[in-house]
């Protein structure tokens, strides 16, 4: 037993245990407001892909995670569920996951639920989301569903490059170079197709259609750079808000509805943007660095935002409309955040913490 190398793990853990908890509280919340870090969980060191057992299987809750090379399943309690590890591409979501090389001539997708493995006979890149399977066709310009037998749902091709994508339990939506949104019920039928123009260079940088599909959200187009809102009237979708942005990103956009669909969070060259569809206005959070993640409380008066800049990520939480509450930074190559409710699950490289956010049930 290496009783040294067990120590330094255990110190180590609870340094890190106490700097999350330090930074975080140090600045004052206002009211009760305050953070309690729950456990820490250190992955497996050269962990190998394995074929999850019956005492393996993710639950409903469990979470699945991508932090560089390592990927895997856990629970709220801290349990790490399953762990793998690869240098290729990884998909995952609560169906399973798939691992595939840039040049994939098909993918093989692992359930999480019995181990069973799908192919994806086609070449592409594959992208899960919660139980839905897409692939994304060499050319960029196609993209298909799949059931979870590998069977071709439907199909999409456009004469454009697709530059975003995003997809809800009730339809998806598709952003192309050309300027064109596009708006897919969950049979794949088009409902709506959109240029909403209005700048010198149409692109479509960053998309997102809400839970119901009532809204679908973008950022578009390069001189003069614009987020837009469209709502659906019968069977069409009508812009209902659009809004000019400061400056212009030049690459893919952060856009986000979080799960009521009340608000759709979007990225901008000078911060977060953070769109309230109740009263149809939008503001802007000073945030440098790119949006990683973000993430809501179930009655909508806590955000939190991850946001990185070169190897230097800053953790946010604000309470709504945009009062600062809590900040802090730490350096590391790869992170995740997520948000279930007033628990804050926070990935650093080889890590995960759990972090509770008390005081204001």
């Amino acid at each position: 037993m290496n009783i040294k190398g067990n120590i330094k793990y255990l110190l180590a853990g609870t340094i890190v245990f106490l700097l999350v908890y330090l930074l975080l509280a140090a600045i004052p919340m206002g009211r009760d407001f305050y953070f309690e870090p729950t456990w820490v969980r250190y992955l497996p060191e050269n962990s190998e892909e394995q074929n999850p057992s019956e005492q393996q299987l993710p639950e409903e809750t469990a979470e699945p995670f991508v932090l560089g090379t390592s990927f895997g399943y856990f629970t709220g309690d801290g349990t790490l569920l399953f762990t793998g590890a690869t240098e290729e591409r990884v998909a995952i979501s609560p169906l399973g996951w798939a691992i595939y090389p840039h040049d994939a001539e098909q993918t093989t997708i692992t359930l999480a639920a019995n181990g069973a493995r799908v192919l994806i006979p086609e070449p592409g890149y594959v992208h899960l989301q919660q139980d839905r399977i897409y692939l994304f066709h060499p050319g960029g310009n196609r993209v298909s569903r799949y059931d979870a037998s590998g069977s071709s749902l439907w199909t999409r091709a456009h004469s454009a490059p697709i530059t975003a994508f995003n997809t809800s339990p009730s339809g998806s939506v598709l952003g192309y170079a050309d300027g064109n949104l596009s708006i897919l019920d969950q049979d794949g039928l088009l409902l709506s197709s959109l240029y909403p123009g209005g700048s010198d260079y149409e692109v479509i940088l960053g998309a997102s259609i809400s839970p119901d599909g009532s809204l679908v959200a973008c950022v578009s187009g390069i001189d003069r750079q614009r987020f837009i809102v469209a709502s659906r009237m019968g069977n069409q979708y009508r812009i209902v808000y659009h809004s000019y942005l400061d400056g212009n990103l030049r690459r893919q956009a952060y856009v986000h509805f979080e799960q009521s669909g009340r608000y759709a969070f979007f990225e901008t060259e000078t911060g977060l943007g953070i769109f309230d569809s109740t009263t149809l206005a939008s503001r802007v959070l000073p945030i440098a660095g790119r949006i990683v993640a973000t993430g809501s409380d179930p009655s909508n008066t806590v955000f939190t935002v991850l946001a990185r800049m070169e190897n230097r990520f800053t953790l946010s939480v604000f309470e709504e409309p945009d009062h600062l509450i809590a900040k802090t930074e730490f350096t590391g190559e790869h992170a995740f955040l997520r948000q279930q409710g007033t628990t804050i699950y926070l990935g650093i490289d080889n890590r995960i913490s759990r972090i509770d956010i008390r005081g204001y049930e």
